[in-house]
């Protein structure tokens, strides 16, 4: 929902138009999210990943530090998508206009300051680390003027709204994940060859500069909103769009008054949604999300097999339509919801074969009872009542309330599915009551009650 290879792109080669010599550089860990992906997960993992590789090569990627997330299908394809890949240990000097960039890739604090040193050598005159240890190991490197760690341990599968930087003798930047943001580093050699160091925020800017995030961070709160009105969504997303221009602005601002010879700075740069999207990338998004349908369909009609039953005493999923007869009051509410439009909305966009879209928007994704194959989702479609309560298969059995798995699921059971990723402006609180009612989590009114 925020984020995005299209945007990203859009924002390098604003940076590039502006006559600014400009590299591109991935810290690791960027093709996949987790390893482990089952047979049917494989087809559209891959698929996404050649994706990844080729919006890196449209917006003309110098270096990329592989990470173990990158290796999630082996080494072998990681290869085969032909990145300009660097090996632990390794150095690259790249040119930057007049000047010489020196990059240093390493998971040891002395692999770095043995690459800065070489590269140094060969003429750099600012020296980026890439580093695959823990953050605050890297500030006991020597010669490196900033590191940026992607890949570890705590990096790995966090969630964060900014970039962290940890100031010290090294500045070492964490950037946000899931491609969120950019971090974006200036830099200003002096003329002897000596490090570069960090710029302080200038005063009044950098308060107005915090004063914006926040603006924004409200801003996206209350678009968030359930049952927000049409006039009020456009009113705020042209104010989110201004908001945006005008952080643009002052980080430009930042960066030319900070920027002295001697110096570079550090900005994390949001990928925000209201921000444009480059058409060569967004054509390889576009194409990377109909290839992915077309290969999990086949899949799943050459390759796929139904739910397994359920084992022994433990219970099944049977559906919505199992649970109408019974309880009318709960469908009555349920029905004006957009869980019950669920599917229907992944089919406006034709994502309903998606494996990593479709768990959230079927009942029992891959459990007994449930949705094994995104080609037999019949009656299984929508966000429905085991969704939320369990599955039902012994409480339609005996019709008893004990029999109920969740009578009142609470916050772990929405956040599965309505995740910072997913679902950015949720809130448990404000959603709640939007699927609430009489005779569905609230007291029906005197005039119904019999």
């Amino acid at each position: 929902m925020r984020g995005g290879l299209a945007k990203t792109a859009a924002i390098v080669e604003k940076t590039r138009g502006s006559g600014i010599p400009s590299l591109f550089v991935d810290a690791g860990d960027a093709l996949f999210e987790r390893t482990g992906f089952g047979a049917d997960e494989a087809v559209g993992e891959r698929r996404r990943a050649q994706a990844i590789a080729d919006g890196y090569r449209a917006m003309r990627m110098s270096a990329q530090f592989a990470g173990p997330l990158d290796d999630a299908l082996g080494p072998d394809f990681r290869r085969s998508l032909g990145l300009p890949e660097m090996r632990r240990g390794e150095t690259r000097v790249l040119e930057a206009g007049r000047w010489k960039v020196g990059v240093v890739a390493g998971a040891t604090t002395a692999e770095l300051s043995q690459g800065a040193a070489k590269v140094r050598g060969d003429g750099a005159r600012f020296v980026l680390g890439l580093f695959a240890g823990k953050p605050a190991d890297a500030q006991a490197a020597t010669g490196v003027d900033l590191v940026v760690a992607a890949q570890a341990p705590e990096t790995i599968g966090t969630e964060w709204e900014d970039g962290r930087l940890l100031r010290g003798t090294v500045p070492v930047a964490q950037v946000q994940t899931r491609g969120r943001s950019l971090l974006r580093v200036d830099a200003s050699p002096a003329p002897d060859a000596g490090s570069l160091q960090l710029a302080r925020g200038e005063g009044d800017i950098e308060r107005e500069l915090n004063a914006q995030r926040q603006r924004l961070e409200l801003l996206r709160r209350e678009l968030g909103t359930p049952g927000l009105s049409p006039e009020r969504k456009r009113l705020l997303d042209a104010r989110l769009h201004e908001l945006v221009q005008r952080t643009e602005q002052l980080t430009a601002q930042i960066q030319a008054t900070g920027l002295q010879p001697g110096t570079f700075t550090v900005r994390f740069v949001p990928v925000e949604a209201a921000l444009p999207e480059d058409p060569g990338v967004q054509k390889i998004i576009a194409d990377y999300d109909r290839d992915v349908a077309q290969l999990n369909l086949a899949w799943a009609k050459e390759h796929g097999e139904p739910c397994p039953p359920p084992g022994k005493g433990e219970p099944a999923y049977v559906g919505n339509e199992a649970c109408r007869s019974c309880h009318p009051a709960p469908f009555a509410v349920y029905e004006k919801t957009g869980h019950a439009r669920a599917y229907a909305t992944l089919e406006s966009v034709q994502k309903q074969y998606r494996l990593d879209c479709v768990a959230c928007h079927v009942i029992g994704f891959q459990q007994a009872g449930g949705v094994c194959r995104v080609d037999q989702v019949e009656g299984r479609q929508n966000v429905g009542c085991e969704n939320c309560h369990g599955p039902g298969s012994l409480h339609l059995a005996d019709g008893t309330g004990r029999s109920v798995l969740r009578p009142r699921p609470g916050p772990s059971v929405c956040v599965g599915c309505h995740t910072a990723e997913n679902s950015i402006h949720f809130d448990y609180a404000k959603y709640l009551p939007r699927v609430l009612g009489p005779g569905h989590g609230t007291p029906a009114s005197t005039a119904t009650r019999r």
